[in-house]
């Protein structure tokens, strides 16, 4: 691993210690190493998706109250200009909120981190971090509706529409399998629920 991404991980370990809604440290990595394994054998570079994927939460919504620019001033400080344009790009695009907006990432670099990060939204981290992200909102875990801004409704208005949404055929069949796990969680959920 080159040094840059070493201080990478040490800026994203030092920015989220206190992170909660499992848009931590922890998060940062899986979706960095998830990211290299889907750009195996594909002519990118591999810089943009480390930094992309490592730094990509630092100044979300989610989980900064006032704005910040933790991942421009990293990259500022640490790489090209030509660099950090083609990171933030890929950051500032990627989410699904983005997506909601019609913002697409456009090179195969931010397909690769974008369907990474989304391959950390499911399977069992990804009803953890639901759950995690929903209890420091103040959601409530469930209310008999799949409409209304509760823990179990995020999994049918958002969750189980990923794997559609993924860029790269391998990410669409993790997501598949994952979703399909989270599906069978429910179906235990709502036998308990009563």
């Amino acid at each position: 691993m080159d040094k840059l991404i070493l201080k990478a991980l040490t800026y994203v370990k030092q920015h989220t210690k206190n992170e909660s809604t499992g848009h931590d440290y922890h998060h940062a990595v899986r979706v960095y190493k998830v990211a290299v394994r889907l750009a195996a054998n594909k002519e990118v570079d591999m810089q943009v998706i480390a930094l992309a994927a490592l730094l990509h939460d630092l100044d979300d919504y989610k989980v900064i109250d006032t704005p910040s620019f933790k991942a421009k001033n990293f990259l500022e400080k640490h790489t090209s200009s030509e660099v950090k344009d083609q990171v933030m790009a890929i950051i500032d695009n990627m989410s699904f909120s983005a997506y909601k907006e019609g913002r697409t990432v456009e090179t195969l670099e931010g397909k690769i981190v974008q369907d990474a990060d989304r391959l950390d939204a499911l399977g069992a981290i990804g009803i953890a971090r639901t759950f995690a992200y929903s209890g420091k909102k103040g959601r409530l875990l469930y209310n008999d509706s799949y409409d209304d801004d509760t823990a179990i409704a995020h999994f049918y208005q958002k969750l189980f529409k990923l794997d559609e949404l993924m860029n790269l055929e391998e990410a669409r069949i993790i997501a598949k399998n994952r979703i399909e796990f989270m599906k069978k969680f429910l179906e235990e959920f709502f036998r308990e629920w009563i």
